[in-house]
């Protein structure tokens, strides 16, 4: 047997998109727009930034609400995702 065959080829890494709707999964959590969204936005807006968040960022903002996951992960998890999103190096 050679070295080369002996190592064993590495798990496939999730994106972060996948993790993020697999913690929804497991958690049970569905994105549901609060009363505040709509709040929210108009301030974004008048502030001059417009946000316009994707279904998988809704599911981040959902599992926040629910402190599913901690918030310094939920961070790291949604810089991971526009990484990604954006094709950049992460």
């Amino acid at each position: 047997m050679t070295a080369q065959a002996a190592v064993r080829p590495e798990a496939e890494v999730m994106t972060a998109r996948d993790t993020i709707r697999d913690l929804a999964r497991r958690h049970g959590i569905r994105y549901e727009r609060a009363g505040l969204d709509d709040w929210a936005e108009a301030v974004s807006r008048v502030a001059g930034d417009d946000v316009n968040l994707d279904e998988t960022e809704w599911l981040l903002v959902a599992l926040g609400r629910a402190e599913a996951i901690p918030d310094i992960e939920n961070t790291l998890l949604h810089a991971r995702y526009l990484a990604e999103r954006d094709g950049l190096d992460a």
